[in-house]
């Protein structure tokens, strides 16, 4: 673990040329996620991309800094839920709850001993919480229920009664997440949401009463509800804390018997998009302190909230996470600092000083461009070459990053500028901000990364025949949508974009079945449906690309279906533009294997080579 308040130097190394060896040396082996904590000791999941994405719970004592592994080789810690999976473990003082990849059921380690504990079929499981012997956790079921998608439910475990059983409690919600229980065993929190929507469009915060055989008593709705978001509930004694949509932020109230209270207006938006489960934007440190961390004008801030005497000390310590945990007085973060990414960091709140500091060194330039903005890193000392890389976000209910990356130091060591772009709909300006892209996306997305190429080059900047556009998934839609327009760029690289609306619409996931209608804004317009698909869809205009194409396809993709990728390949080559695809057999939506990575990387630095006059350089 790193102290987040010491300063660090970079283990990213520059290099002249390229060659299996660097590519291999400077590629991180290991991803570190979602930490927890009991009494004892500090724990962690660790990803090794050189093992095929291989996950296990890591056990760290924080006295005398030893770890080992207690999962080994033998089990991929790895929750599936959602598609997208998120934290899949629970910790106890005395045993460990975790969900296995391959069979995606649930497994116990007590005293080191790993025994499974459920044995369903054909679900994907997630969110687990535990009291004593009973579990709680919720299933996502693909048993034939007649439905086009898999039913989701919370489920009951006591371990207690061996001939018990997996229980269904709570069922009628399209999604459930944050399953929390209070510290006498007697209550559930949870959030759930319906389609069409997103849980940070719409969801509600329910509470019910416990007892040994599951659920007893009528569930109450906290808050929540159409057009209005919940994130993050959390028991403090019998209260409860959550980040509820306020306006343009997520702000922190507390709910107890006399009501919901705002607890104090925070200068940062605490709502965070629930792609994954298991995120983070407060703990409860003490009676006196929460630890809070949000999004103010592209920036992540840390924030100590004294709830007694009214008042915050804000921080910014050029640090992003949204997976943290207390451990007695410190807090412990998965994140990224401007040296590190994907490590596991702490910070001693005991002796942060009482007041607003910045602790942050900037590497790159933050600019406003039009209605968007850029996250400016030049290239490295020395070489330059006037090429540069824009990278488009995915989500698109995302971000980009201005801490490190191997990926951006890969190219800035090798003369490239990265340009990191923020567009209309990104999460970290604010909810307003995110909220435009709602029913305009196809559009609004795709004139502030052609607003950024003009800006770039009027300025002076770089060689518009030197500039690629890079972007995955909805930032790879976005890229082929600019690439439809009267733009002049060198080349561009594609990871399993969207190229076909219509197709997006009837084969994806249930988690994001019905986001593509608010996005494109169907729901208000079914009517105009055909109109929609052939303005938006690249695939439907795709004569008026010319530029040259890298793509890249996951062929076990559950999200973006690999056909599209094929198709708009098939249709380029067709039409005589120069393109180029490489399908990963074991790979889905977002690459996990280091093997995959370094193919990917050896064929861009070619094809950007060929296509930027630059194998001299």
């Amino acid at each position: 673990m790193k102290n987040l308040t010491e300063k660090h130097k970079g283990d990213g190394i520059s290099r002249d040329h390229a060659s299996e060896y660097e590519i291999n040396y400077a590629q991180k082996l290991s991803k570190k996620n979602y930490p927890l904590s009991n009494s004892q000791y500090i724990y962690w999941i660790e990803t090794d991309t050189g093992k095929g994405g291989l996950s296990s719970i890591i056990q760290y004592n924080f006295e005398d800094s030893h770890s080992i592994n207690l999962t080994r080789n033998e089990f991929n810690v790895k929750s599936k839920i959602h598609e997208y999976g998120g934290i899949p473990y629970h910790v106890d003082e005395k045993q460990i709850f975790f969900v296995n990849s391959d069979d995606q059921n649930i497994y116990q380690i007590e005293n080191k001993k790993i025994t499974k504990i459920t044995n369903l079929r054909k679900v994907k499981i997630g969110e687990i919480a535990a009291y004593k012997n009973h579990l709680y956790f919720v299933v996502e079921d693909g048993n034939g229920n007649g439905s086009k998608y898999p039913i989701n439910y919370i489920a009951y475990l006591n371990l207690e009664d061996a001939n018990y059983g997996v229980k269904k409690i709570i069922e009628g919600a399209s999604f459930y997440s944050n399953l929390k229980i209070s510290s006498d065993g007697l209550k559930l929190l949870w959030l759930e949401w319906d389609l069409p929507f997103m849980p940070w469009e719409a969801s509600k915060l329910i509470s019910v009463a416990l007892s040994a055989q599951g659920v007893v008593g009528d569930m109450q709705q906290i808050d929540g509800g159409l057009g209005r978001s919940i994130f993050q509930p959390e028991w403090d004694g019998d209260d409860i804390i959550y980040v509820c949509e306020d306006f343009d932020s997520g702000k922190l109230f507390r709910y107890d018997d006399n009501g919901k209270d705002l607890i104090t207006d925070l200068p940062v938006d605490l709502m965070k998009p629930l792609w994954v489960t298991g995120l983070s934007s407060y703990k409860i440190i003490s009676d006196q302190l929460i630890f809070a961390s949000g999004w103010k004008e592209g920036r992540m801030k840390q924030i100590v909230i004294d709830i007694i005497e009214n008042k915050f000390a804000e921080y910014d310590f050029n640090f992003i996470s949204d997976q943290f945990c207390v451990k007695d007085n410190f807090i412990i973060f998965s994140g990224s600092t401007e040296n590190f990414s994907d490590e596991i960091f702490y910070l001693n709140t005991v002796i942060l000083p009482p007041k607003k500091i910045n602790v942050s060194r900037e590497t790159y330039q933050k600019e406003c461009v039009n209605e968007c903005y850029i996250n400016h890193f030049k290239p490295n000392d020395r070489k330059e070459n006037g090429a540069a890389i824009i990278k488009i976000h995915s989500g698109p209910t995302s971000c980009s990053n201005y801490t490190y990356s191997k990926e951006r130091e890969y190219w800035r060591d090798r003369g490239f500028g990265f340009i990191e772009i923020d567009y209309r709909g990104s999460t970290n300006y604010g909810i307003d901000y995110r909220k435009t892209l709602d029913g305009n996306w196809g559009i609004y997305d795709t004139q502030d990364v052609i607003d950024v190429i003009n800006y770039l080059t009027e300025m002076g900047f770089y060689d518009p025949k030197k500039i690629i556009l890079k972007g995955s998934s909805a930032g790879g839609f976005t890229l082929l949508n600019s690439l439809c327009e009267d733009i002049d760029v060198g080349c561009a690289s594609c990871y399993y974009g969207v190229s076909d609306l219509g197709g997006l619409l009837k084969d994806t996931h249930k988690f994001e079945s019905g986001y593509t209608n608010s996005l494109i804004g169907l729901n208000e317009n079914k009517s105009n449906l055909e109109n929609l698909l052939q303005s938006r869809s690249p695939i439907l205009k795709i004569e008026k690309i010319k530029t040259p194409i890298i793509f890249f396809q996951g062929m076990k993709d559950k999200v973006v279906n690999p056909s599209q990728t094929k198709k708009i390949y098939d249709q380029l080559i067709l039409n005589g533009i120069d393109a180029k695809m490489y399908l990963f057999e074991t790979e889905g939506h977002g690459f996990r294997m280091k093997d995959t990575i370094d193919k990917c990387r050896f064929a861009e630095e070619q094809f950007f080579s060929n296509h930027l006059n630059m194998n001299d350089t």
